[in-house]
């Protein structure tokens, strides 16, 4: 199982930042590593716990869903006003998938798939999927240099916790003012995630837990 220690010392490593994954499925995309930014860097973690999942829905096919369709599956308008994600592939979660993000502000970026566990959308105990950050022809240059998982554990209770961890600096000065936006997108994502579940008919348990370093 991976607590948020492991997550960010994977996402820091970047091992996959010697392959050619970001231009699988676009030449003009290339990483925008974490040692690449401007400033500290940030590590975060936004979580809450599920005591009982509603009948109808699964915590891997929950987190299948939102791969392919952010947007679509959280269902929030602060989300969306935020971060509006399209995937280019939109029937397939693999490596190399890229998203186009449609972020609030002046700038817009892209995002690439590089790591998934293994049995990832199958059931098991916990499943996760990994983004870097990239350059493209399309989009430019992203806001932020790092990465990110979402992902699920179940706990030793037997509920499941929910969650979404990264590691990231601004890709200039000029994106150091973006904190308060970051915040407000991933904590507008989980609450819309813990929604969807609540009128499914599951129980989720008190507030979405923050952690950041």
């Amino acid at each position: 199982m991976s607590d948020k220690k492991d997550t960010w010392e994977r996402l820091t490593a970047a091992k996959w930042a010697g392959s050619g994954i970001a231009s699988t499925n676009d030449p003009s995309a290339k990483f925008q590593l974490l040692n690449s930014g401007s400033g500290s860097n940030n590590k975060d973690e936004y979580r809450f716990d599920v005591s009982e999942m509603p009948t109808s829905l699964t915590p891997e096919n929950l987190l299948r869903s939102f791969a392919l369709d952010p947007n679509g599956v959280v269902n929030s308008s602060e989300f969306n006003l935020i971060n509006y994600f399209k995937k280019r592939a939109s029937e397939r979660i693999a490596l190399g998938d890229i998203y186009d993000i449609d972020i609030l502000g002046p700038d817009n970026g892209s995002i690439v798939i590089v790591a998934m566990s293994d049995g990832f959308g199958k059931t098991c105990r916990d499943s996760w999927f990994d983004i870097q950050t990239i350059s493209c022809k399309k989009t430019g240059t992203h806001p932020e240099c790092g990465a990110r998982e979402f992902g699920y554990n179940y706990t030793s209770d037997g509920g499941v916790s929910f969650y979404t961890r990264g590691v990231s600096r601004p890709s200039t000065m000029m994106h150091r003012a973006g904190a308060s936006i970051q915040y407000r997108s991933w904590m507008s994502m989980m609450g819309g995630l813990r929604n969807k579940i609540k009128n499914l008919g599951g129980k989720a348990d008190g507030s979405i837990a923050v952690s950041r370093s």
